[in-house]
């Protein structure tokens, strides 16, 4: 008897051991407003950020920010791929709890005995331990089910990042078309109020139609407009840059933004290469791998619930200084019909997901290629105007050369300058149109452009560690 109590005393003791004390954490409200307001493009954090992604940190605070530094800090700051961290970190805490060892089950049995004889003790004390055993691999099947949830948390945070990344390309390319846009509107109002100051003073003589001085300052009056809508434009794409960032504005309007890389643009691929690239990076078709993944361990689980639960149970009991040993088995016995039906019901799903890979390759190859072919619509037209620039550019030299040898006036010299800059500003427009088409193309194959080719590679298998290779250029490495 003594044995038999100390046995269930240490039982107990271990598994009061094993507790953890609930510990409250209150949801700070204003936790969100601080932490953002805080935020700051300099700060040591980022920076070994940036150190821990291979990225040169001399001089820091950096003197100039382009699209892919600012798409790092993006990745760092951004609340929604925090949220996608988290979930991920769910998906990896799920998995660990499927692989653990099913609880063992201690019941204890005391007794009293009213009829027991003089001398002898009325009580009696029983020990049953009940000791799951897993027939038919539940739990690996489990555990392998929620591996392949955990491979597609994860392949949601680079999802995540992708998206915080299109957003800021789309708003750093509405920037910088503002920011062009306001310069040559600039200039060209300038020029347009030199000329008609000359035109005024022709019609002062004589030399001019009042007409043409109406017509001068409608235009005037129109590009001041224009110039307006300019200016809040890319007021209100500096307020989007900084939130795609997720830094206050007055951050980003204090430091120097780099547009080199939306400058020259880079030549369209061709259509199977595009096909190729979107096959193999596509994050959207690497988490369908893993639902598949998923949906496949899923059956496995059904199949091996065909079999019974089984526990083992050895027990003790004392009974008037007696020892009496004892061994049992439990069985719980699934229902045949609800089993059959739980596994077609999992054969269903798996199927569901099959066809809904298929369906979303369909869909990427062509998202791909016409993505493709307007960005190289677009690419050919930008390079079209280039010639006229070009063209209008000649002229204006042309004009300039002969108001200097006195075979033009000074009208004809500032009417030339504004046709260029009227060509120029239509020129950006053909800009927006191939800056809209690469976004598009790069969304299509969910990397940059300007990224290594990807030849070589093969699709990745639904087991493949998406950490390793979903984009490494958006990806942190925590």
């Amino acid at each position: 008897m003594p044995g038999v109590i100390a046995c269930a005393v240490a039982v107990l003791v271990s598994a009061g051991c094993a507790r953890e004390s609930y510990r409250a954490k209150p949801l700070d409200v204003e936790a969100g407003v601080i932490a953002h307001d805080t935020r700051t493009l300099d700060a040591p954090a980022l920076r070994e950020y940036f150190e821990a992604q291979g990225v040169a940190t001399s001089p820091w605070p950096r003197t100039a920010w382009d699209l892919e530094a600012l798409g790092r800090a993006a990745v760092f700051h951004h609340p929604e791929i925090e949220l996608a961290r988290a979930r991920a970190r769910l998906a990896a805490a799920e998995k660990v709890t499927g692989g653990a060892r099913l609880p063992i089950s201690v019941t204890a049995r005391p007794e009293y005995n009213a009829k027991s004889g003089a001398g002898e003790t009325p009580w009696g004390f029983g020990v049953l331990v009940g000791l799951p055993i897993d027939i038919g691999g539940k739990r690996e099947a489990l555990v392998e089910q929620l591996g392949a949830q955990e491979e597609a948390a994860w392949v949601e945070v680079g999802v995540a990042s992708w998206r915080v990344r299109s957003r800021l390309r789309r708003h750093f390319v509405d920037l910088y078309i503002a920011g062009r846009t306001l310069a040559i509107l600039e200039r060209e109002q300038a020029e347009r109020r030199t000329l008609l100051a000359l035109v005024e003073k022709r019609e002062a003589v004589g030399y001019a139609a009042s007409v043409d001085t109406s017509l001068l300052r409608l235009r005037l009056a129109e590009g001041d407009v224009a110039l307006k809508r300019a200016g809040a434009r890319r007021e209100q794409s500096l307020a989007s840059v900084a939130e795609a960032v997720g830094v206050p504005l007055e951050v980003l309007a204090s430091v120097r933004l780099d547009f080199t890389v939306l400058e020259a643009l880079q030549a369209p691929p061709t259509a199977e290469a595009t096909r190729r690239a979107a096959l193999l990076n596509r994050m959207d078709l690497r988490r369908k791998l893993s639902d598949y993944a998923a949906a496949e361990a899923a059956v496995k689980l059904e199949i091996a619930r065909q079999y019974p639960d089984v526990t083992l149970v050895p027990g003790y009991f004392w009974d008037a200084d007696e020892s009496i040993w004892s061994i049992a088995f439990l069985g719980l016995l699934p229902p045949n019909a609800r089993t059959r039906a739980l596994i077609r019901e999992a054969e269903a799903r798996r199927e569901v997901e099959e066809k809904s890979f298929l369906a979303l390759q369909n869909a990427v190859i062509a998202e791909s290629v016409g993505a493709a072919a307007r960005y190289r619509l677009a690419w050919e037209a930008q390079e079209a105007t280039h010639a006229q620039i070009a063209a209008a550019d000649h002229r204006r030299h042309l004009v300039e050369r002969q108001f200097e040898q006195g075979q033009a006036d000074r009208v004809e010299l500032v009417q030339a300058r504004i046709d260029a800059l009227v060509l120029e500003r239509t020129a950006v427009v053909a800009q927006i149109e191939a800056q809209l088409g690469l976004s598009a193309l790069e969304d299509a194959l969910q990397r940059p452009l300007d990224n290594p080719d990807l030849a070589g590679a093969v699709l990745p298998s639904a087991a493949a560690n998406p950490d390793a290779a979903i984009n490494p250029a958006l990806i942190d490495n925590d």
